[in-house]
Parts: C-alpha cells; structure tokens; sequence
C-alpha cells in the first residue's frame, strides 16, 4: 500500500494510541474535500489490522496475511459505507440511508473473522440523512469489543453534535505545496495544466481531478484564455463556453477562475461605485457552487451569474 501524503500527524496520533492500547473507538477525519482522507481511512484500517506494524512511522507492514487480504479487496473484518449508485435512476444517490448503516452496524457487533478485530469505515458521512445518523448513535454508544470506526467527513457541520461529541475528532489539513506538486506530477500532467492544478487546488488533488480528464481540462484552458484580459473579454465568446461547458465542468473550477481574474480589476476599479457592483457580483459567484450543491439548481439556470460578473468587469 502507498503511503498517503501529508496527514503524518493524524497517523502517529492513532498508532501511538494503538500501541499504548487507548485506541478510541470511533475516529472522525474531517477537512476539505479531495485531500486523502478516504486514503487515510484505508491506511489506518491496514495499521489496525497488520501483524507486525512499524512503530517507528506507524505503517502497515504490507506483508502479512491481513495485509495481502486488504491489498486484494478481501478482508473479511473489513467493511465499507458510501453512497450507492442508483441503477433505476442511473446515478449517484443523494444520501446515505438508514438500511445502509442498520447494515455495516449489524456487521461490526459480529466477531472478527480472521481476528479479534473489526472495521467499519464510513464515507462522505455528511451525507447521512438524519435516520441514518441517528442509527449510527447506537453503534457510537455502544461499541463492540475490538470494533473500530473510522468516519470520514468533508462537511464536520452537517453531523449532528451528538456523533461529534462521541468521536476523536481529528482534522485533516490540505496537503503542503511540495505533497500537492508530488501528487500532481505522479499524474503527468504538462507544466500548464501543472500551473492550472496548483492556482486552483488549494492543497487538494481531488479539487482539480477533472484535469485528468482530457475534453475537460482543454475546456478549462480555453476558459483561462477567456479570462486573461478581463475588461477586454468577448461576452460573446464567454457565454458560448457556458452554455458548452456549464453542464460537465465542475463548478467550483469555473467560479474560482472567475474569482482569480477579477482580482486585478477589483484592485484597478477607478470608481467605488464600480468596485461595489464588481464586489456584488463576486459574492453571487462565490456562492454559486454552493447553492447549486445544496439546492440541487439547475445547471442551466447559472451561467447568467457568471456572465453577470463579466459584464460588470467590462463595464468598468
């Protein structure tokens, strides 16, 4: 298993917990979105799990048997809770539901298999819907001998207070520049899209995987050309790449581009009066990712507030 970037603070904090047997039950890694810490999750289920770890940098051996059967998939002390594709409606679910964590918590209260010990993780758990959650208190409250959960969270605020204060909360910091350029060139991207990836990235590969994908990281180049010389920019030629684009692209990417490039006119306005509608506009942009997460809008409804911005920048 390759060893996650970054986080070492949070691995020696459970291993040292581990070998001076005063292991938490429940461990809650939370921080931003795409910066290793389903990852983490898996490293720490394979330290818990291993025959000989090093206590030295609190490692999994890699060579055991329990080890062998988590690099295969087929750990049977192991299991897993994320959200589920709907085949009916062909995509993700929204939620994770209440059967779901009936299901893992009814698995953790059996005995190990292969061991005294059992794993439960739990991804993207702020997106337990609140039946869910409140079944989840009863394996928080009542933990099983040698059962360890570990819950990973990009949003530590929509978890009900009662499972935050029945966890070892430990934050999850974006990775440092060196990690994130690490991470970035193991994925080969060119020094353009390298550039692109760390403007935008803010410390997490996760935020910027859409580069992977070819169509979309031209798409994104083509966008910061648009965007270079703000007050000369054709809004003809900015609305077409909404319209083209707004559906596929993820839209952070697109709003955080917007946000950099007005820095400079928002710095040069002339007039208050300027900078004011300027500053208006980036607020709606800054909000406009959020809004379309939390209340599921429209994809297509959202290119105005991204053109709206624009056109106050040109106006200046």
């Amino acid at each position: 298993m390759n060893k996650v970037l970054g986080h070492d603070e949070v691995r020696t904090a459970f291993g040292e917990a581990m070998h001076h047997k005063r292991l938490h039950h429940a461990w809650l890694l939370y921080g931003v979105k795409g910066i290793g810490k389903a990852a983490l999750a898996e490293q720490l289920t394979a330290l818990y799990l291993c025959e000989s770890p090093s206590l030295q940098d609190f490692q999994a051996c890699g060579q055991c048997h329990p080890c062998a059967m988590l690099h295969a998939g087929s750990h049977p002390d192991v299991s897993k809770v994320e959200l589920l594709y709907n085949k009916k409606k062909k995509k993700m679910n929204r939620d994770i539901n209440i059967e779901q964590t009936r299901e893992a918590l009814g698995f953790l209260a059996l005995s190990g298999l292969k061991s005294t010990r059992r794993v439960l993780m739990i991804d993207d758990a702020n997106l337990m819907n609140n039946q869910a959650a409140n079944a989840l208190l009863k394996g928080l409250e009542e933990p099983t001998e040698g059962s360890l959960l570990l819950i990973v969270c990009h949003d530590l605020m929509r978890l009900p207070a009662t499972i935050r204060s029945r966890c070892m909360l430990q934050v999850c910091s974006p990775l440092n520049e060196d990690n994130m350029q690490h991470v970035l060139h193991s994925q080969n991207l060119d020094e353009r899209l390298m550039q692109l990836a760390m403007s935008l990235g803010q410390g997490s590969p996760g935020r910027v995987a859409a580069l992977l994908n070819k169509q979309h990281a031209q798409a994104l180049l083509e966008w910061q050309d648009l965007l270079i010389d703000l007050e000369h920019s054709d809004i003809g030629l900015v609305q077409k790449w909404l319209d083209k684009h707004v559906k596929d692209i993820p839209h952070d990417l697109i709003a955080n581009m917007v946000l950099n490039a007005t820095h400079d006119v928002m710095l040069n306005a002339q007039a208050w009066q300027t900078s004011s509608q300027i500053y208006s506009a980036l607020l709606a942009v800054g909000s406009w990712p959020k809004e379309v997460v939390r209340a599921y809008f429209a994809p297509c409804a959202c290119p105005d507030v991204i053109h709206f911005t624009i056109t106050k920048c040109l106006e200046k």
